[in-house]
């Protein structure tokens, strides 16, 4: 039986430039730039200073809150610079330097495999905490945080996200294919640490030997079910995932918790076995790099703080019709500006894509067709937030829940009109943050001089 959610939209997958391609090892840069913003939260603090001289995995910026990781060195070497750099989603931010010295020494020598089983649910959070781990899906919401649900919202149930639904990526089917049984063994630590009692692995059908790579592994795992989902876009939401497996609708604006639910991405659930039980940190990850503008194709297993050129260079380049790189995938990634952008952990794909891939047809005015209505798997009417936006009408957006809008793109994907349906909900989003801000203010000086007469 192959299960599937409602809404969404049937997009090309363009996966085969890279599906079943080995994962391929880039040779050590000769500089890598370490981004302290590397997960959503607050960001990183360096601990160390311009002319020190470092080992692989040593902490290099320390968390500054609850929700923020901390951040290691890839690789062992000097910082060089502690500078603005670019930055994949953010434009901009603060990088540390590193330049390799070669010799890849570890900070207390090369980690040893320990016994998760033996191991209380504290010290497996701080394991997972103190390795850096983030949601490798794209969210990069800190793992130990997703670990730790409040005491009154007990956990039942625990969804591995293999979906990969996002057109040309392919790094996570790689990893299902030969990291399944770490994949399981993450799984294992994540009921564990959560006290649930029931898992599923959920996976498109476009991915066979990844399905067989993982029903194998969770052979051993008593309870866990290997469920094959139907190749659908945004099946690998939270919500498009638990939809499709467990039948239940997560309202907006509510956790999987609410549900009894956590979703961890697979990939993810490999680096949790590296951190709990080899104790190595998340410091580097696999690349897909493909799109019809790059000359070799590849899934490559990377440091973090590698850039896009060191990356471009070991797939032979790029053609001379490049128009467009973009981070992630097409639907919801983020065209880049500069070769000299690094991977940061949240770095899946890099697309190189030409002038005929990018080319969108002229926008015309709503047709009022519904294929938005249809595609949305929120269940909202994505045609009316352009008119939103040109009316300036920030309470009417907020009433028709344009906040519990995920920005998937299926409705800009399936309009006919080649509305800007998207760009418009980031616009509002904005705009509406802005305004609760202002009125938040007012209401703050009202009672302020209120209390002062």
């Amino acid at each position: 039986m192959i299960y599937h959610f409602q809404g969404g939209a049937k997009v090309a997958h363009h996966k085969h430039r890279t599906e079943g391609k080995p994962i391929e090892a880039l040779p050590m840069p000769s500089r890598l730039f370490v981004h302290i913003h590397q997960n959503m939260g607050a960001p990183s603090k360096p601990v160390v200073a311009v002319g020190d001289e470092i080992q692989k995995g040593q902490l290099i910026a320390e968390p500054t809150a609850f929700v923020s990781v901390p951040i290691h060195a890839p690789t062992s070497g000097k910082v060089v610079a502690i500078e603005t750099h670019p930055h994949p989603s953010m434009g901009k931010g603060t990088a540390i330097v590193i330049e390799p010295d070669g010799k890849e020494t570890w900070v207390k020598g090369k980690p040893e495999q320990l016994d998760f089983r033996a191991m209380t649910r504290d010290q497996i959070l701080t394991r997972i905490r103190d390795g850096g781990l983030v949601g490798l899906g794209g969210a990069t919401f800190p793992t130990h945080v997703k670990l730790t649900p409040p005491a009154n919202t007990p956990v039942r149930t625990v969804i591995l996200n293999g979906a990969e639904c996002e057109p040309y990526l392919t790094s996570d089917d790689a990893l299902m294919r030969t990291r399944a049984e770490d994949m399981v063994t993450g799984l294992e630590i994540i009921l564990k640490a959560l006290g649930a009692t029931e898992s599923y692995i959920g996976i498109e059908d476009n991915k066979p030997e990844a399905i067989a790579a993982l029903s194998q592994a969770a052979k051993r795992l008593q309870g866990c079910r290997v469920v094959v989902l139907r190749s659908r876009y945004p099946q690998g939401a939270e919500r498009s995932m638990i939809k499709a497996i467990l039948g239940k609708w997560l309202p907006g604006g509510k956790l999987p918790m609410a549900l009894g639910v956590v979703v961890q991405n697979v990939t993810t659930a490999a680096c949790i076995t590296d951190a709990v039980v080899r104790g190595i940190p998340l410091i580097e990850r696999v690349v897909t790099v493909t799109g019809s503008a790059v000359n070799q194709p590849k899934n490559v297993r990377v440091l973090v703080g590698t850039t896009w050129a060191d990356l471009l260079r070991f797939c032979g380049g790029t053609t001379s019709d490049l128009s467009r790189l973009v981070a992630g995938g097409p639907m919801m990634g983020v065209a880049q500006s500069s070769f000299d952008t690094p991977i940061v952990k949240a770095s899946g794909g890099l697309l190189a894509l030409s002038k005929r891939d990018i080319a969108v047809p002229p926008v015309g005015p709503c047709l009022r067709c519904g294929n938005c209505l249809e595609a949305c798997p929120m269940g909202l009417a994505p045609f009316a937030f352009p008119t939103y936006v040109r009316e300036r009408d920030w309470q009417g957006a907020k009433r028709a829940n344009a906040l519990h809008c995920v920005e998937c793109g299926s409705c800009e994907y399936s309009c006919p009109a080649n509305r800007p349906i998207v760009h418009s909900v980031r616009v509002l989003k904005k705009a509406i943050a802005e305004a609760d801000a202002k009125a938040k203010a007012a209401k703050m000086e009202t009672k302020a001089g209120v209390g002062a007469a």
